[in-house]
């Protein structure tokens, strides 16, 4: 595949188990993704602020930030100032201070400027000081290839999140109302996402905050609510991408 790609697959929810279907027309449904590579691509972590918005939309930040294509970004407070739960850096300055003990918390993904990592947030290989943007989220959906157990399975909600195959290819995704467990089967169905086999998947902030922009497909699914941050995806070599200063 090219540095960048957006790509959607659908599947009938039909062939659930236990009879769930899926909410989106002819009972298909729905996954939208931002493809890329790490060696080409990289991850820019941009807040929001505090109280007044900086941005006030994910499709602002990411153009003012040269994004390419983007998403909401992980959990947050429901103080006035939107206050971040656990982890966020941008360009190696942290924003907010690392969490732990809750399932909002369990995965932090970070760019060292070189490559892309998702690991569990207590057991990361690099200091923070080494991750130049970085942010937590949960609760992971796959690791090593597998579905994790436990996983609820009551409530659909519209869902984001970010997956790698483990070998420098990454995705940014917004789906249909699913729930996680069901999330987390289809991303371990084989060929569900036809060569893109999913090694590890971390759930962010769902439902109405929800929001996914893709440049060049030229598509912009706004989020319902104010959020504090987002995730961007961009050249590492702008130059070399045609971005324009």
């Amino acid at each position: 595949m090219c540095a960048a790609e957006y790509r959607v697959f659908t599947r009938d929810s039909r062939t659930q188990e236990r009879g769930i279907w899926g909410l989106l027309g002819a009972d298909k449904q729905r996954i939208e993704m931002h493809l890329f590579r790490d060696s080409e691509m990289g991850l820019c972590i941009v807040d929001e602020g505090r109280s007044t918005p900086r941005y006030g939309s994910l499709e602002t930040a990411m153009r003012r930030q040269r994004c390419v294509a983007g998403i909401n970004g992980g959990y947050f407070g429901t103080d006035p100032a939107r206050t971040p739960i656990g982890l966020v850096c941008h360009e190696g300055f942290s924003i907010s201070p690392p969490a732990y003990g809750s399932f909002t918390v369990a995965g932090v993904v970070y760019d060292t400027g070189e490559s892309i990592r998702l690991e569990r947030s207590r057991s990361t290989s690099v200091p923070i000081r080494s991750m130049r943007e970085a942010i937590q989220g949960g609760p992971f959906l796959v690791e090593q290839g597998k579905a994790v157990a436990g996983l609820e399975n009551t409530r659909r909600a519209t869902r984001t999140f970010i997956a790698t195959n483990g070998a420098g290819l990454w995705c940014i995704a917004v789906t249909s109302p699913l729930t996680l467990r069901e999330l987390a089967s289809w991303l371990t169905t084989e060929k569900a996402l036809g060569d893109f086999r999913v090694a590890a998947a971390l759930n962010l902030d769902g439902g109405s905050s929800c929001s996914f922009w893709d440049s060049a497909a030229g598509v912009s699914r706004p989020g319902f609510k104010a959020v504090r941050n987002y995730i961007g995806v961009r050249p590492r070599h702008p130059a070399s991408h045609g971005e324009k200063k």
